[in-house]
């Protein structure tokens, strides 16, 4: 008995596109993975458009991250295998590190865009009231 093998091609290129589109998905994950953590867990509740500039800050570095990592382990895997094994171990927790920072960075960015737009609306002089019509 033999492993029978199919083999056909789609109308369209289905792999290309999924290679295409892996970034953009990614991204939009995150994004919507860091709002939920950046509305939902300070103790003073942002709003979405508030929370929205970190989480994107947030997606686009660790995307880079990613990239980075990937070309580290495309890079140095020519070593002795007992060094790439303790290697990579302390790159992953590097990238972890920055992973971990860059959500931490976001969340900040995030704080102090609120602090400057709070800060603005109390430098802002208030609107006279309308004279009252006797």
């Amino acid at each position: 008995a033999g492993i029978a093998e199919v083999n056909f091609q789609l109308a369209f290129p289905l792999q290309a596109w999924i290679g295409y589109l892996n970034v953009p998905f990614t991204a939009f994950a995150l994004i919507v993975l860091a709002l939920a953590l950046y509305v939902l867990t300070p103790e003073n509740y942002s709003t979405i458009r508030q929370a929205l500039p970190g989480a994107i800050f947030f997606s686009i570095g660790w995307i880079i991250a990613t990239k980075l990592f990937q070309f580290y382990v495309a890079r140095y895997d020519r070593y002795n295998p007992t060094y790439l094994a303790l290697a990579s171990i302390v790159v992953l927790l590097t990238w972890m590190y920055l992973t971990c920072l860059l959500l931490l960075l976001g969340g900040k960015l995030n704080a102090i865009l609120r602090r400057e737009r709070e800060r603005m609306r109390r430098a802002a002089p208030l609107a006279p009231e309308p004279a009252a019509v006797s």
